[in-house]
């Protein structure tokens, strides 16, 4: 913005503006609150030219991750619909209760190296993945060592 400051024109900023709110209005029609305040410019930048975003299936996924109650994030929703990085949605934790039930069922050993761990030193993950389906409920926690779940999540 400071680089026009001395344009003699708006008009190419406008333009621009007014490209984005078209693209944002084209791929993702129904307003939300959630949208306000996404840096919307970016990712016009980095997914305004893809021509795979299809508006009614976004609409049917957005509808689907809004009523998730594991979406603790919704307004991460956009973003995540467009990188695909769950991340942006902050699914919510296993709370203690749970990740305490799998320790104790997993004998306090991790299930990747088979290692036993203090409980401090292990982390709660899905078994089915909450990408495919899996609910962030007792029985699909189960308990990695930190360093396992570090390699886990690279793989």
């Amino acid at each position: 913005m400071a680089e026009h400051q001395n344009d003699p024109s708006a008009v190419q900023l406008w333009n621009y503006f007014r490209s984005v709110i078209d693209w944002v209005q084209a791929i993702f029609p129904k307003k939300r609150r959630e949208m306000k305040g996404l840096p919307w410019g970016l990712f016009y930048i980095q997914h305004g030219k893809r021509t795979d975003l299809d508006p009614k299936k976004l609409e049917l996924e957005i509808q689907r991750l809004m009523g998730d109650e594991d979406v603790t994030r919704k307004s991460g929703i956009y973003e995540y619909l467009l990188t695909g990085d769950e991340r942006k949605l902050s699914i919510r934790a296993f709370d203690m209760r749970d990740r305490l039930a799998a320790y104790e069922r997993q004998l306090h050993k991790c299930v990747y190296c088979g290692q036993v761990f203090e409980f401090e030193d292990m982390h709660g993950d899905h078994i089915v993945p909450w990408s495919k389906g899996g609910e962030t409920v007792a029985e699909n926690c189960q308990m990695f060592c930190r360093d396992c779940n570090l390699k886990k999540g690279s793989d």
